[in-house]
């Protein structure tokens, strides 16, 4: 009996362990936007966990990627060949138009009204937080024009500080549970790029 006890725990647990692995991610998904890009990646690693997604909302948003923005018929449309018309550059810009537009909605009927709240508060801080240091560095920025290694400098400068500050004013926004989904994403999917790096 306690044999059969024993091994019915062990495929439970086999079980769940199996489940937890295959649970889908939502990886880079585009949530976000910035002046200029209406569909853009993660400002910072593991951002899209904030919004704690559930299994199906992931299968559900993959799927309305793959329907819309990487579907083949616009890969192949939109493909560089220098022999296009300027008619079909047009139509293919019409394509990818239509294609973001069609994932907007798919992924805004998706999400929950919280959840499209907190993209919204998210994208506003970011951008509140871009402006301000873009103010802060342009004059330096000025008075660096024809020294590219200053510029290239600067801008990394710029952008590492966008990082550091966003997550200041980020911290603010989230509760606890997304604050831990989003430490937790953070770290994984920066030991990632580092394995990837290190290959």
């Amino acid at each position: 009996m306690n044999r059969a006890l024993a091994l019915t725990v062990v495929f439970a647990l086999a079980a769940t362990a199996l489940a937890a692995e295959k649970k889908p991610a939502i990886g880079n998904f585009p949530f976000w936007s910035a002046p200029k890009r209406e569909f853009s990646d993660q400002f910072v690693p593991g951002l899209n966990a904030t919004l704690l997604l559930s299994p199906q909302q992931i299968e559900q948003l993959h799927a309305a990627r793959r329907e819309t923005i990487d579907n083949e018929t616009l890969r192949a449309a939109t493909r560089k060949d220098p022999n296009l018309t300027d008619a079909q550059r047009e139509a293919a810009h019409k394509l990818v138009s239509e294609a973001q537009t069609s994932l907007r909605i798919k992924v805004s009927n998706i999400l929950t009204s919280d959840q499209r709240t907190l993209i919204d508060r998210i994208n506003a801080v970011h951008l509140e937080v871009s402006k301000a240091v873009s103010e802060e560095f342009q004059p330096q920025l000025v008075a660096s024009k024809g020294d590219d290694q200053l510029q290239e400098r600067l801008r990394n400068e710029m952008r590492e500080r966008v990082v550091a500050d966003f997550r200041v004013k980020l911290e603010g926004l989230l509760s606890p549970n997304q604050k831990a989904a989003f430490d937790q994403a953070s770290a994984d999917e920066q030991e990632a790029a580092k394995n990837r790096k290190n290959k």
